[in-house]
């Protein structure tokens, strides 16, 4: 039986992701995000590799129920898990799923750090506190320093055990652009507070990817790499040429042709009889919104074959007309495979570009009923 659809992930370019990575920053240790079910790649296999045969040993997700999943799944494994967002420590169910599988809450409010501290079950847990210096997202507010500091030495503790924060505008430049200088110099500013009143800091990061390939913020202990290890550069297109990322995409977006046929010129195609732009040929593909390929995503090209195929009239819940000039209809066989996007990162980006969107939503766009088929090349 073959598959309608699928998305092939090949973690051999993980791993060659992960050794590009290195170069970059040979002696800090890495935070893997893995959050949205591993950007939409199955973060039980994703992380199952990259701590067995890559070496990585501390993850990142979104909520509990994201890192208690990798727990139960990986429940041999020896890795950090940490929660970033969606925390809910205040709640007795969520107490005891940090307490009793290892897993460490980023703490990025008051409320929660002062229920972290003056509560017995947390009192020999690791302190991770993020600060906000200007995202102005999650993260304690940096005037808050002083509070948190009181905070702390009522508690008794004399150090915390990771000290973040999170960068807006890592995909535009770290020299030049003012909100990363600034954020930048308020990070710095947070570790100096700290020291001045004696309370150590083990570890600290603050780059994502698009700091991470500038070369930013490596002189904190860790970084916290997400999009770059799935393969995209995070960076605008104007400064992916002066630093460029060589990660190859870990996956391939395949499926099949059911049907294809000639066409005129203002032949009417599909939902809302949109009017097909030339004389050629249509690929109707088995990819619809249903499995995340969406409605938005018409007028957008795809090479097949050396072909350029044009997304035309409406994405259908399971199926999409691609329109091709004559020049294709050989190539163009019913039941043949059919790439939307390969392991090369140029034409990922530009299908994003094209489909207005980002490679974050394009990765996680992708539906359940797309099968994730794990392989080395």
């Amino acid at each position: 039986m073959k598959f309608r659809s699928r998305l092939n992930i090949d973690l051999s370019y993980l791993n060659n992701n992960y050794n590009f990575l290195k170069e970059i920053a040979p002696t800090n240790k890495c935070i893997f995000m893995v959050k949205a079910d591993a950007y939409g790649h199955g973060s039980k296999s994703i992380v199952n590799f990259a701590h067995n045969e890559l070496g990585i040993k501390e993850f990142g997700t979104a909520t509990l129920i994201e890192a208690l999943y990798l727990r139960q799944e990986l429940y041999k494994d020896q890795f950090e898990l940490y929660v970033f967002s969606d925390i809910q420590i205040q709640e007795k169910v969520s107490i005891e799923c940090y307490l009793n599988q290892r897993i460490i809450p980023v703490i990025s409010n008051l409320s929660d750090l002062k229920f972290f501290l003056n509560s017995s079950d947390f009192s020999h847990f690791p302190l991770v506190l993020k600060f906000n210096t200007g995202m102005n997202r999650l993260g304690i507010a940096h005037e808050e320093i002083e509070i948190v500091i009181k905070l702390i030495k009522k508690s008794g503790r004399n150090s915390i055990d990771h000290l973040m924060s999170h960068l807006s505008s890592s995909s535009l430049s770290m020299v030049k652009n003012k909100r990363n200088l600034y954020q930048l110099e308020k990070f710095k500013e947070l570790k100096s507070s700290f020291k001045a009143v004696g309370i150590n800091i083990n570890k600290t990061s603050l780059s994502n990817s698009g700091a991470i390939i500038q070369k930013e913020g490596l002189e904190e202990s860790h970084i916290r790499p997400g999009l770059m290890l799935y393969g995209p550069s995070s960076l605008l297109p104007s400064l992916r040429k002066e630093h460029p990322w060589e990660g190859l995409i870990i996956s391939k977006l395949e499926t099949y042709i059911i049907k294809t046929y000639k066409v005129e010129k203002g032949q009417p195609l599909g939902y809302g009889a949109t009017p097909c732009p030339d004389n050629g040929m249509i690929a109707i593909i088995a990819l619809g919104y249903g499995d995340g390929f969406l409605t938005r995503f018409q007028s957008s090209t795809i090479n097949y074959r050396g072909h350029k195929g044009e997304v035309v009239g409406r994405v259908n819940m399971d199926m999409a007309q691609i329109y091709f000039n004559m020049s294709a209809r050989s190539d163009l066989i019913p039941g043949e495979l059919f790439t939307v996007w390969d392991h090369h990162q140029e034409n990922f980006l530009h299908f994003a570009e094209e489909s207005g969107t980002i490679p974050y939503e394009l990765f996680c766009l992708l539906s359940s009923r797309i099968p994730r088929i794990y392989g080395l090349n």
